[in-house]
């Protein structure tokens, strides 16, 4: 079985994150410590957009990618999106993946992996 290229992978997570039921909020994007885990995150079955963005960087995370999260503001609002190596952004335009060049928004934290290594748990 041939693998997916990078650039395939980032398409099918953000596709596969785009399906899912939306609701206003479930977490705090400004308080890291209302985040849930992987698994909680899963188990609640229930998205706001930052746990799309969560969870798109924990798909990645957990599948050995190289990513960061950021806490942006996007259209005046905070928003949870990932950046990847090549400057494309998950989670900024539902289920696409989008040139950070193409898109006005302001960065206001990053996170690695390595940050965030209490909540990712294998």
């Amino acid at each position: 079985m041939p693998s997916m290229d990078a650039e395939s992978i980032f398409k099918e997570v953000a596709e596969w994150w785009k399906f899912v039921p939306l609701v206003n909020k479930t977490f705090d994007p400004w308080r890291m410590e209302t985040w849930p885990t992987p698994w909680e995150l899963v188990s609640n079955g229930s998205f706001c957009q930052n746990a799309q963005g969560l969870g798109i960087f924990y798909s990645l995370v957990l599948s050995g990618i190289e990513c960061q999260l950021m806490l942006a503001i996007i259209d005046e609002k905070p928003r949870l999106v990932v950046l990847l190596d090549n400057k494309k952004l998950l989670n900024c335009v539902e289920g696409e993946v989008v040139d950070i060049d193409s898109i006005e928004l302001q960065i206001l934290q990053t996170w690695t992996s390595s940050d965030l290594a209490r909540l990712v748990k294998v």
